[in-house]
């Protein structure tokens, strides 16, 4: 831990993971550090704040010296997960927070889990292995997250599941408007579940239509829900939908093409190491042999 005066990067995912205070409760904190000083550290990830937003904020502002503590993970999906554990345990959230949270946990800890059923280190350069198999671990993660998560929480996985596509959701939006994306987290503007998954994977003007459309909002409670865990009998149980599988596919894959386009804007390609290169070439070869596989199967199913 050390004592800095430093300017700190601030990553948008990483900053929507952590409920904004509320002008009185940042007021608060403001005059406990300006008559105190800022005693706790500032969590920070390869120099990116994971927590100590405000403080922060207020640190600067006012030219206070603060502290800084390094977390050793290695892969944003352990920074994400953690993340969203200890707020979900520790603070107060609006109903969207929580299930964003959720989300995104659950998003997170597939990859974590997969990588760590493949016995493999997911920090070094990773062998060639089967689409296959990578596929069947991947599920294989997701219905064991799917389960713990459920269980965690006191929810189906029905809801664990939904949670997940309007996680997706909500960072495809603020891709678009950032601030919208804030003000649906917080219930400021609002949008049921259907309204925000909606939104996923559609074009630009299109995000901007749907959420502009007044529709029937959800009454947002002010404490974070639990839903009781139903016995479900045959009659209960949802309808059997042949495109529920490709639905899921559909609107996972603009989040990759985003990702994709991030990192082609932000990385230093002439900086690369040789080994950075080969791996994700590897992986990239990899998606585009799904990707001709999936195509293939679609048209010999027309």
């Amino acid at each position: 831990m050390t004592e800095e005066r430093c300017v700190l990067k601030i990553d948008s995912e990483f900053r929507r993971l952590i409920f904004p205070y509320t002008q009185k409760e940042y007021d608060v904190l403001e005059q406990k550090i300006l008559q105190e000083g800022c005693n706790q550290p500032i969590i920070i990830w390869y120099g990116y704040i994971v927590q100590g937003f405000e403080q922060y904020n207020i640190c600067m502002a006012h030219n206070i010296r603060f502290e800084v503590k390094n977390i050793n993970f290695r892969v944003r999906e352990e920074v994400i997960s953690t993340t969203c554990r200890e707020e979900l345990r520790t603070r107060y959230l609006p109903e969207n927070q929580y299930r964003y949270l959720i989300g995104k946990r659950y998003n997170a800890d597939i990859i974590i889990g997969a990588h760590s059923a493949a016995g493999t280190d997911r920090f070094k350069e990773r062998i060639r292995r089967e689409l296959s198999k990578g596929k069947n671990l991947y599920e294989s993660s997701a219905g064991r997250t799917r389960e713990r998560l459920a269980e965690e929480y006191h929810l189906n996985r029905c809801s664990i599941v939904r949670y997940s596509t309007y996680a997706q959701a909500i960072d495809y939006i603020a891709s678009i408007k950032s601030e919208t994306a804030d003000r649906i987290l917080a219930g400021k503007m609002k949008k049921t579940m259907e309204d925000v998954m909606a939104c996923y994977g559609k074009a630009e003007d299109e995000v901007i239509k749907l959420l502009a459309t007044s529709r029937k909002s959800i009454n947002i409670k002010k404490s974070a829900p639990v839903e009781k865990k139903k016995n479900m009998t045959i009659k209960d149980m949802p309808a059997f939908d042949p495109d529920a599988e490709i639905n899921s596919l559909a609107l996972t894959i603009p989040s990759w093409i985003n990702t994709i386009d991030r990192t082609r804007y932000s990385a230093k390609f002439p900086l690369l190491t040789e080994k950075g290169r080969n791996q994700l070439e590897q992986e990239l070869y990899q998606l585009q042999k799904a990707a001709q596989i999936m195509l293939h199967s679609l048209k010999e199913a027309r």
